[in-house]
């Protein structure tokens, strides 16, 4: 009998010895697992965002083209973009959706509270490509033409100028009801493609009546021979809940990567006009205190720092006590036992720098 209950006792030792080792190396994968997770989560967030925000304001060959404001159906004056699509300006105002306003470069809206709950600053527009956004993050949309540029072959001017189809070669990949812009070296226009077979045929009408949101004009303001056309591309980058119920990086609508928890973003500020940043702030800070459509220090914007918080996601429990993580400036403390990693990135915006 003394022989049984010391074999049993080193038993129990042995046994609990091998459970030991075995929920310490369960524990030691997935806290191994969830580092390179968020490692690989982190720089594939920051790769999307900085493809898209390094092209903010690209239009073509020429650096710096503005909005025409207000909009007109006269002769396009150089350095402008027109945008014809609908609804017409009314009087003084300019009905244009936030969605549709291509000739905004770069444009942030910055959280009021980091715990969320109080919206943002400059107050968010009313736009379709955002969808149940957390407000405990930062939003950043940039505009673009984005694709390789199909080169124009013939716009007759027509009456308003810019009014007749334009000519490209078949075989564009162009589609009816494509938002595009024609640009070149000295101004550009935004329009909804309206003839049903553009990539067949190579005309590429613009006319007034067909889509969503359509066309208010066909006159694009000049004749646009020899320039190119491009996609019209307007992405937001902003933070809300994923599929799996947890804070996710989104960009128009659609879910990038998961278990991003915050999003911070500074703007590199030239108030000089030398081409260097004079300092680092958030929208809703002067000098960027308004919206880009009235405040022309965005277009002073020259580089982008953005600052990612990941977590493990599912993965809880994976730490002794809630992390304190330093991010973008401040502390972020952990209401959970998951693990967490900040990641930063800055980002020149190609066409405005030296």
């Amino acid at each position: 009998m003394t022989e049984l209950l010391i074999s049993v006792v080193l038993g129990i030792f042995l046994v609990g010895g091998v459970i030991n080792v075995f929920l310490g190396g369960l524990s030691t994968f997935r806290t191994n697992d969830s580092l390179s997770r968020m490692q690989e989560s982190g720089r594939f967030a920051m790769e999307l965002m900085r493809r898209d925000l390094r092209m903010a304001g690209y239009f073509g060959c020429r650096q710096a083209l503005a909005p025409e404001i207000p909009r007109s159906e006269s002769a396009l004056t150089p350095g402008f973009i027109r945008n014809t699509l609908s609804p017409a300006p009314a009087g003084g105002t300019d009905l244009l959706p936030w969605d549709f306003r291509f000739g905004l470069a770069l444009e942030g809206f910055s959280a009021v509270d980091t715990d969320g709950g109080s919206g943002w600053t400059p107050a968010l527009p009313t736009t379709g490509e955002i969808t149940n956004a957390l407000d405990h993050s930062d939003i950043v949309s940039t505009s673009r033409a984005e694709g390789v540029g199909v080169v124009v072959t013939a716009h007759p001017g027509g009456s308003p100028p810019g009014s007749a189809n334009i000519q490209v070669d078949p075989g564009s990949g162009i589609d009816q009801f494509d938002v595009l812009f024609v640009t070149d070296c000295s101004s550009a226009a935004v329009f909804q493609v309206s003839s049903a077979n553009p990539d067949t045929s190579g005309s590429i009408a613009h006319n007034t009546g067909v889509g969503t949101p359509g066309n208010y004009t066909k006159s694009l303001g000049r004749s646009f021979t020899g320039a190119e056309v491009f996609e019209a591309v307007k992405s937001v980058f902003y933070v809300a809940n994923g599929v799996n119920g947890r804070p996710a990086l989104f960009r128009n609508g659609d879910e990038l990567v998961e278990n991003v928890e915050r999003m911070r973003v500074f703007y590199g500020v030239d108030t000089t006009t030398n081409r260097r940043i004079d300092s680092y702030v958030r929208a809703g800070t002067a000098p960027l205190d308004g919206l880009a459509s009235v405040d022309p220090d965005w277009e002073g914007v020259i580089a982008i720092q953005i600052h990612l918080l990941l977590s493990s996601g599912d993965e809880d429990g994976l730490t002794e006590l809630p992390v304190q993580v330093p991010f973008a400036g401040g502390t972020f403390t952990a209401p959970d036992r998951r693990l967490y990693q900040a990641f930063t990135t800055t980002i020149g915006v190609r066409d405005r720098l030296p």
